[in-house]
């Protein structure tokens, strides 16, 4: 079975107890770097991490689901570039991120976690916390009254 790995799994020491194929993109691997690297760098060894790219056809798919729930403004490059990843590798995708996991099942997708994991798929949107106005897309600020502007979630 193939695993896509996030930095969180590399750092944690990942507890998979399944033998498997493992893979990241190097955006993961430039994440680990910036920290500890020692023991991440000793698993990715211990169990043959692939390190590629997705294709421009999955990069899209998930970006497409993404801006649907409104995770594309929770979504770092790599997190959008895992996920891509595991849907081309039809993977189990590795992550503690609840974005990661709610975009996954939206597809889904299987995805294992050190922690809890999500409950239920949230569609987001986005809310001036000034003015109350609500935005369908990721706003640096709210353009009426120049508030912040927070992802919520979606009702109905």
């Amino acid at each position: 079975m193939p695993y896509v790995l996030d930095a969180t799994a590399l750092r944690a020491g990942l507890s998979l107890q399944e033998k498997g194929r493992f893979y990241t993109t190097p955006g993961v691997i430039a994440e680990i770097r910036k920290g500890p690297v020692a023991r991440s760098l000793e698993l990715a060894v211990e169990i043959s991490l692939t390190v590629t790219e997705p294709g421009d056809d999955a990069k899209a798919k998930i970006l497409e689901t993404a801006r649907k729930t409104g995770d594309d403004g929770r979504l770092s490059q790599t997190d959008l570039e895992i996920l891509a990843l595991a849907w081309e590798l039809n993977a189990t995708i590795v992550s503690d991120d609840y974005s990661v996991q709610n975009v996954a099942a939206v597809l889904g997708m299987k995805t294992e976690s050190q922690t809890e994991g999500i409950r239920k798929i949230i569609n987001w949107t986005y809310r001036c916390r000034g003015c109350g106005k609500y935005y369908e897309e990721k706003q640096p600020d709210c353009p009426i009254c120049g508030s912040e502007v927070r992802s919520v979630p979606r009702k109905g």
